[in-house]
């Protein structure tokens, strides 16, 4: 299993490509604005088919995905709460009023994806985990030795639903608010080992152990 980072736009988004030489599919996550750079690790890559998976829906994470389902012909799974977010982005975007979010498409989603769902792509298996707060249907997607073997530490790409030392915002379309959000982390998240890595939508890793002796919102709230 090969995973990348690709940082980029004016919010500094992070997408993930999976890649796997036992596979002919790549997994694409969250590619936003960043096409170029995620592009240029594409071509590094050798793959037949693409599936693309968003965590949300947010501009900055949804931007690209119209751009790469049509060029390599890609499935778009989403969760079904993320709908009313992906029908706003061209009104997101021109509210953004940046040259990098011009022109934007609305992608069609393929299929919709739930919650403790198994999910099997590019040689790879994850299962879903519904954090809902930054956005209704929230998702992070956790690679677990149980479904991965030969992985040697257990990771969970986890959107804008938790950062190294903050959480997402709850004031953007869809969110909630700070209660439900730090709940649901903590529910659904900081139970799993101290060790499991956490990859973020916006800056550098860290892992659930971190998180919960030294996160100040999830401290500081119940």
């Amino acid at each position: 299993m090969k995973l990348f980072v690709i940082p980029g736009g004016a919010f500094v988004e992070n997408t993930y490509i999976l890649s796997n030489e036992s596979s002919n599919e790549v997994l694409l996550v969250d590619p936003g604005s960043q096409t170029d750079e995620i592009e240029k690790q594409l071509n590094d890559l050798k793959f037949s088919t693409m599936k693309i998976i968003n965590t949300h829906a947010h501009l900055d994470h949804i931007y690209g995905v119209e751009y790469f389902k049509k060029k390599y012909d890609a499935l778009f799974l989403i969760h079904e709460l993320e709908v009313p977010i992906v029908d706003v982005m061209i009104d997101a975007a021109n509210r953004f009023g940046l040259e990098e979010f011009s022109n934007p498409v609305i992608p069609e989603i393929d299929e919709f994806i739930k919650d403790n769902q198994e999910i099997e792509v590019a040689g790879s298996k994850f299962v879903t985990i519904h954090v809902p707060g930054h956005s209704p249907g929230s998702l992070c997607f956790y690679f677990s030795k149980k479904l991965n073997p030969k992985i040697e530490n257990e990771f969970i790409i986890c959107g804008d639903t938790v950062f190294a030392g903050s959480i997402g915002r709850v004031d953007l379309t869809g969110g909630t608010n700070m209660n439900d959000l730090v709940g649901n982390i903590k529910r659904r998240l900081m139970v799993l080992p101290d060790e499991t890595v956490l990859l973020p939508g916006h800056g550098p890793e860290t892992q659930v152990g971190v998180e919960k002796q030294s996160n100040p919102f999830l401290l500081g709230y119940e």
